[in-house]
């Protein structure tokens, strides 16, 4: 996908023990922003993991003004972590998603089976 590069990537507070896999989560919010710029939403936008878990972040459907972030929380233990989520999260406002991204990163699940 080519960047535009109009948008800074979404700051984040990551704590210690998650490590960013990848990140195109950018400043662009699609309830308030031009919606010329929906190349700003992609299905690949956030890749988040710590030891334990994974945190993924996209845009459904793809650079489509009616979409909506989906937000995932999954158990890297298990098989197919994404077909058997632990949390999942869906909203059209990256400030909500902010939020969820960051308390998710503070839960302790160390102990996940």
């Amino acid at each position: 996908m080519i960047r535009m590069g109009e948008f800074r990537l979404q700051p984040l507070r990551i704590p210690s023990g998650w490590r960013v896999e990848y990140n195109n989560f950018s400043e662009y919010d699609p309830l308030n922003d031009d919606p010329e710029k929906l190349c700003e939403l992609c299905e690949d936008m956030l890749m988040l993991e710590n030891d334990c878990l994974m945190i993924d972040l996209g845009w459904y459907p793809e650079m489509e003004l009616n979409g909506r972030f989906i937000l995932i929380l999954a158990d890297k233990k298990r098989e197919r972590p994404f077909e058997q989520p632990i949390a999942r999260f869906e909203s059209r406002s990256r400030e909500e998603i902010i939020e969820t991204v960051e308390r998710w990163m503070l839960t302790e699940r160390t102990d996940i089976t």
